[in-house]
């Protein structure tokens, strides 16, 4: 070996920044999917609380149990709708970040470099209302982005797909050696 090894410190204050300001919210609509299923799960509370009630020794118990189980996904209700507002992300010349979190603030980046799959999945609510999760995957940890309008989806994966394989073009020693099959 001929060079001789450095490994310089870098400063803090030279290091990049994520902007605050220019991460994406997700879709608003967004919100209505998510409650969806917790409307879905108080509705089946509700009606197994009445029918315990009206049809047990134990109505007092059903109604408590029954009020409990309300509370909290109303709790869980109101902590979703400050999660959702607090969900966005921020695409980069080499990198994809979410921000996420009430309580635990997090902030997740994913260099292009380490992308291996990019996938739109649509469940049926998702469909309805014109939206979609992008799903990025790496060998490490993935990132999905829930709550984008459908063209926005399409879009982002367009452009992480391209920047991917733009760095394993520029990077020959990303790019997987494929030979003639063998026998």
């Amino acid at each position: 070996m001929t060079g001789l090894f450095s490994n310089e410190p870098i400063p803090t204050d030279q290091l990049p920044r994520l902007a605050d300001d220019a991460f994406v919210p997700v879709d608003p609509r967004y919100l209505r999917v998510s409650l969806v299923g917790l409307a879905l799960t108080a509705a089946v509370i509700t009606t197994g609380t009445v029918a315990l009630a009206t049809q047990s020794d134990w109505s007092l118990l059903a109604l408590l149990i029954g009020s409990t189980a309300l509370v909290v996904l109303l709790l869980i209700a109101v902590l979703r709708v400050f999660e959702i507002r607090r969900l966005a992300y921020q695409l980069r010349e080499h990198d994809l970040s979410l921000r996420s979190g009430v309580i635990s603030h997090r902030v997740e980046s994913l260099p292009f470099s380490r992308v291996q799959h990019v996938n739109i999945h649509r469940g049926p609510i998702e469909r309805s209302l014109g939206l979609a999760t992008l799903q990025v995957s790496t060998a490490g940890p993935n990132i999905s982005i829930p709550g984008l309008s459908r063209a926005d989806a399409e879009r982002i994966k367009l452009l992480v797909t391209e920047r991917a394989d733009a760095v394993v073009d520029n990077d020959p020693s990303l790019s997987m050696q494929q030979g003639p099959p063998t026998g």
